[in-house]
C-alpha cells in the first residue's frame, strides 16, 4: 500500500461481494488500470462482511477477473491492481464500524479524492449516507462523491424521500446516478450522429420524420432478480429510467456546449414535454404483457408465474409497448414508439427512425444500434441497375461492434462511467431533474392504468410480446422494425 502521498483518489465499494462488483467494477478497474487510465496515486476499499483477509479476497476475485475482463487478463497486472486493493469487515448497518473506514482513511493520509459506490440494494442508500457523514468521515477538507444505482425511488413520491435523504449528506452535485445505458458506446453516439452530420441534423424534424422506435427486447426471464422485479415490472424496471433516456438523447436540441449541465437541461426539456395520455385513450397508447411458458433459444422455459419469487397470482408486466408524443417545436405530432420485454424472440437494443416517403416508395430508415451489435444502418432509394426506371432500396450497414480494433478499444459502460466519475464529470449520469420529470410521467400512467383496470395480456416465451403490440401500430399504418430492418 502507498503512505501519506497527496493527491490520493479513493474508491471505496460498499457490497463488495456481491455480483455487481465481481462481474462489472473490479474488472472495469482492471480494465482502466491495465490501460494506464487509473489515477496515478489510488486505492480501492472493499468492504464486506463476508470473513475474509485482502489475501483471500484477492484470491476469490481473481477468477471473476479472468472471466469478465475486455482486456487481456494477464497475472502480472493483476498483481500490481491487487497492491491497491484492501479489503476490510464491516456491517454497514452499524454505525459503530465506520470508525475501522476512518482508520483506513487516516493510515493513507494525504488529501483524498474519495468516491463511495453503493453497490447495494436501494433501502440501503440513506442509512449509509447517514453514517458517513454522522462517523465524521465526510471531512471538508477532502473530496467526496457517492455513485449510486437504479432504482431511485419506486415513485416520485419515495423519489424525494430519497433524494432528500441523500442530500443530508451529500450535496447533490456530489452524487452520481447511474445508469448503465448511458455508459454505452452507441447511446453517446447518438448525439454524435445527429450534432456533427449535417445529413441528419437538418431533417430531424417532423417535417421529415414519420415515426420514431426505440426497442429493447431481451430473451432472459427475470432470473434471480424475481423478488424484486415482481414489486416493480418492465414501466419502472426500464421505461422510466433506460428508455426515456434514450428518448431524450433522441429528442433534444443542440447543447450549447458538452458540459453535463448543457446536455442534462437539454434532456429535462424533452422529458418535461411529454404529453401525458388522455382519459379514455389508454388502450390505444399501452399494451401491457407477461411472458407464459414457451421456447427460448431452443429451450423450455417456464412462464413469469413459475418463476423464483414470484406472486403466483402477480400482475407485473414482463412487456410494455407505448405510443408517446413530445410537444417540442422539433418532434410535435411525431408519434414516438417504445416497446420493452423480457423472454421475447431476440435479444436487441436499438432505435429506428423512419422517414416520410411518397406514396409507393419504401421510406428511408436509420437505425442506430445499441445492443448487443453496436452500429448504424441506413436504408435509401436508388434507381434498379438496367433499362428500366424502378427505383429499390439499398443500404449501409456499419457494424462497429464487428471490427476488432473498435470491440476491443471500446469501453464498456461501467468502466466509462467509473472514468468519468474520476474525472468529476456527470454527463454520463442521470441527473435529479431527469428522474423527477420522469417519474411525474410515469406515476400519472400508472394512475391511469389501475383507474381504467388496463388488461396484462399473456405471451408464450419466445415471441416478440403480445399481438396487440403490433396491431397498436397497425391501426396507425405502421408496423415494428424488426431484426432485419423491414
Amino acid at each position: 500500500m502507498s503512505n501519506g502521498k497527496q493527491n490520493k483518489t479513493v474508491f471505496t465499494i460498499f457490497g463488495g461481494t456481491g455480483d455487481l462488483t465481481y462481474r462489472k467494477l473490479l474488472p472495469a478497474f482492471y480494465n482502466l488500470f491495465s490501460l494506464y487510465k487509473m489515477p496515478q496515486d489510488f486505492e480501492i476499499l472493499i468492504l464486506g462482511r463476508k470473513e475474509y483477509t485482502t489475501e483471500s479476497y484477492i484470491e476469490i476475485i481473481k477468477p471473476w477477473l479472468k472471466k469478465f475482463t475486455r482486456t487481456n487478463f494477464r497475472d502480472e497486472v493483476f498483481d500490481r491492481m491487487s497492491e491497491h486493493i484492501q479489503y476490510l469487515v464491516i456491517n454497514f448497518t452499524e454505525e459503530a464500524d465506520y470508525a475501522l473506514i476512518k482508520d483506513v482513511y487516516e493510515q493513507w493520509g494525504g488529501v483524498q479524492q474519495r468516491l463511495y459506490y453503493l453497490a447495494v440494494a436501494p433501502q440501503f442508500f440513506a442509512p449509509i449516507a447517514h453514517s458517513l457523514k454522522n462517523s465524521g468521515i465526510l471531512d471538508e477538507k477532502d473530496s467526496h462523491q457517492v455513485m449510486i444505482e437504479k432504482p431511485f425511488g419506486v415513485d416520485i413520491t419515495s423519489a424525494q424521500m430519497l433524494h432528500q435523504q441523500m442530500c443530508q449528506a451529500f450535496n447533490d452535485e456530489s452524487i452520481y446516478r447511474i445508469d448503465h445505458y448511458l455508459g454505452k458506446e452507441m447511446i453517446q453516439n447518438i448525439m454524435s450522429v445527429r450534432f456533427n452530420n449535417t445529413l441528419f441534423e437538418g431533417i430531424w424534424n417532423n417535417l421529415q420524420i414519420d415515426n420514431i422506435q426505440i426497442s429493447a427486447l431481451e430473451t432472459v426471464g427475470v432470473e434471480n432478480r424475481g423478488a424484486y422485479y415482481d414489486q416493480t415490472g418492465a414501466l419502472k424496471d426500464m421505461v422510466q429510467n433506460h428508455l426515456f433516456q434514450i428518448l431524450s438523447i433522441v429528442g433534444m436540441e443542440k447543447p450549447e456546449d458538452a458540459s453535463a449541465y448543457d446536455i442534462q437541461s437539454e434532456q429535462v426539456k424533452v422529458l418535461d414535454a411529454l404529453i401525458p395520455i388522455e382519459k379514455g385513450k389508454l388502450r390505444e397508447h399501452l399494451v401491457l404483457g407477461q411472458y407464459s411458458s414457451g421456447t427460448s433459444s431452443d429451450m423450455t422455459v417456464k412462464g413469469y408465474l413459475e418463476e423464483e419469487n414470484i406472486n403466483t397470482n402477480s400482475t407485473t408486466e414482463t412487456f410494455v409497448a407505448m405510443k408517446v408524443f413530445i410537444d417540442t417545436p422539433r418532434l410535435a405530432g411525431v408519434p414516438i414508439y417504445i416497446r420493452t420485454g423480457k423472454r421475447c424472440d431476440r435479444r436487441s437494443t436499438e432505435v429506428a427512425i423512419q422517414f416520410k416517403a411518397p406514396e409507393g416508395i419504401l421510406p428511408n430508415l436509420l437505425i442506430i444500434k445499441i445492443y448487443p451489435d453496436e452500429g448504424i444502418y441506413l436504408r435509401f432509394n436508388a434507381k434498379k441497375p438496367g433499362t428500366t426506371p424502378e427505383v429499390v432500396p439499398v443500404f449501409m450497414d456499419f457494424c462497429q461492434s464487428c471490427v476488432y480494433e473498435n470491440r476491443i478499444n471500446t469501453p464498456e459502460a461501467y468502466e466509462r462511467l467509473i472514468e468519468a466519475a474520476f474525472k468529476k464529470d456527470k454527463a454520463l449520469f442521470t441527473s435529479w431533474a431527469q428522474v423527477l420529470s420522469s417519474w411525474k410521467f410515469i406515476d400519472h400512467l400508472v394512475e391511469r392504468i389501475n383507474e381504467e383496470q388496463m388488461i396484462l395480456h399473456p405471451y408464450p416465451s419466445g415471441q416478440s410480446g403480445p399481438h396487440l403490440a403490433d396491431e397498436m401500430l397497425r391501426v396507425d399504418g405502421r408496423h415494428w422494425i424488426d431484426e432485419e430492418h423491414g
